[in-house]
């Protein structure tokens, strides 16, 4: 009897240390063909594979789920005319008639069926929402890990209305996500780096609409950005080098990796014990990303949202308190050469109105360069329709008939030799150039508000240990524990 009670004990610890085991769910892709670039694939495969070497078994869902046809697009990267591929040549050959006719970018566009492996089916809401809630069903004590990358929307009401752009132009709001993770009683930690992404910080209280109440399970996240701004990303480019968006540093200070498989500079194991958590991989992007994201985590959402009204108008002291926000100001404004006297804000901004200047003059520029792109083109136009006036009206048989007869290379070779064409594609040039320029003010600008962003968050966590109640210390403490665990918590 002894034995057997010993035996009974022995299965009830082993199915106790066995009954929660983490699961990761990958959701991604574009909304529809258009919208499904070949950035958020990558994204998706890399993260995938981050996943699963952590030790996660991971369901991933991906756009039309595996149905043959196209659901992704790229852009085919520039090569020499010295190409095998038919298409890639005859691409190339017919770069001039592109560049008068279309966008330029269009003749680089592919089409094609994701290689996302292991896909368990579609991302539209009405298979996406039932086969959530079926995962949930059937592993209610299984601590869930929810990466979404792909698009979102704006909410025109409150932040939990803020969507996830789903397949076949359907959505998910954070609130309706919510609802679905009520389901749940096991803790849920989210990514998602979308577009207004920062509404779905809701996740974390018992009401997604308003207050301050934390929801019963433990849930906490980390997003590109706020419910109100855009985020870097969702390029068609296949090629990673400028990827900067924030599912490249986060998931490469999880890993210890970027995209590439090169090993990072720093240890982004801040507190050395062996382990990268999510909080880790956040403060690292937080410092290092340059990009135009201003991310944040749900115990930042917190302590914004606590905040009383009075304490905004509070005199502060000019120095910071001593935590990792102030740690992180000091080391970004070192890199930016910001001068930290009395009145750093007033550097910061500064430099903020520098950098505007600097976009305005390349808003100026680029009207310019507009301008000058539609006389070129007209002229041009015009004598290539004096020639040939099929051109005027494509998708007709007239226009199928130069194209099936070779007739449109001839059309691409004279306007190669046109004077005026070496001009367009210089001007062309200018304009994306002016473009990139106009983008990295931004990512700039945007490095000056996360710095304004850490020096108040800095002064909010001071603010919530002298003035908050013990339970709203308590909360922001559960956040924070939540968020800092590593990707793996039953491992």
């Amino acid at each position: 009897m002894h034995r057997l009670r010993l035996y009974c004990l022995m299965l009830a610890l082993l199915a106790a240390s066995v009954a929660k085991a983490d699961q990761a769910v990958l959701i991604g892709g574009g909304y529809n063909i258009n919208g499904s670039q070949g950035q958020i694939e990558l994204n998706v495969r890399w993260v995938q594979d981050v996943l699963k070497r952590s030790g996660l078994p991971v369901v991933t869902f991906f756009t039309d789920g595996n149905d043959p046809a196209p659901d992704v697009h790229f852009q085919q990267i520039e090569t020499s005319s010295d190409t095998d591929n038919p298409i890639e040549e005859l691409s190339q050959k017919l770069e001039p008639v592109a560049r008068l006719f279309d966008n330029h970018q269009s003749n680089l566009t592919r089409y094609r069926d994701h290689a996302v492996p292991d896909v368990k089916g579609s991302t539209q809401s009405d298979k996406l929402k039932p086969a959530l809630l079926e995962l949930l069903d059937s592993a209610p004590e299984d601590p869930t890990l929810i990466v979404y990358n792909g698009h979102g929307k704006q909410s025109e009401s409150t932040p939990d209305k803020v969507t996830m752009e789903l397949w076949n132009d359907t959505q998910m709001t954070a609130s309706e996500l919510h609802s679905i993770l009520d389901n749940s009683k096991a803790p849920t930690r989210f990514v998602f780096t979308q577009c207004y992404s920062g509404g779905f910080h809701r996740l974390a209280y018992e009401n997604p609409e308003s207050g301050l109440e934390l929801s019963s399970s433990q849930r906490c996240g980390f997003t590109a950005e706020s419910a109100y701004r855009l985020a870097e990303g969702c390029s068609a480019s296949i090629d990673s080098d400028d990827y900067r968006d924030y599912t490249t540093y986060f998931f490469a200070a999880l890993s210890g990796y970027d995209r590439h498989g090169e090993i990072l500079p720093v240890d982004t194991d801040n507190n050395r014990d062996g382990k990268i958590s999510l909080r880790e991989a956040h403060l690292y992007t937080l410092e290092n990303a340059h990009s135009t994201d201003l991310s944040r985590s749900t115990s930042e959402d917190y302590l914004n949202t606590w905040q009383p009204w009075y304490l905004k108008w509070a005199a502060g002291k000019s120095g910071l308190p001593n935590n990792e926000y102030a740690r992180l100001f000091r080391n970004l404004a070192d890199r930016h050469d910001i001068v930290l006297n009395e009145n750093p804000a007033k550097n910061i901004r500064a430099k903020i109105q520098t950098y505007q200047s600097t976009m305005y003059d390349l808003y100026e520029k680029m009207h310019r360069l507009d301008e000058s792109l539609k006389s070129i083109k007209h002229e041009l136009m015009e004598k290539a329709t004096t020639k040939w006036p099929a051109l005027v009206s494509p998708y007709t048989a007239n226009f199928q008939t130069m194209i099936a007869s070779g007739e449109m290379l001839a059309v691409a070779q004279w306007l190669k030799e046109e004077p005026m064409y070496k001009n367009l594609v210089e001007l062309q040039m200018e304009e994306q150039n002016s473009i990139n320029a106009m983008l990295n003010a931004e990512r700039d600008i945007t490095q000056m508000q996360k710095l304004l962003e850490f020096r108040k968050l800095a002064k909010l966590k001071k603010q919530l240990y002298e003035y908050g109640t013990s339970q709203h210390i308590k909360d922001y403490e559960r956040l924070v524990s939540c968020e800092d665990q590593p990707l793996a918590l039953t491992k």
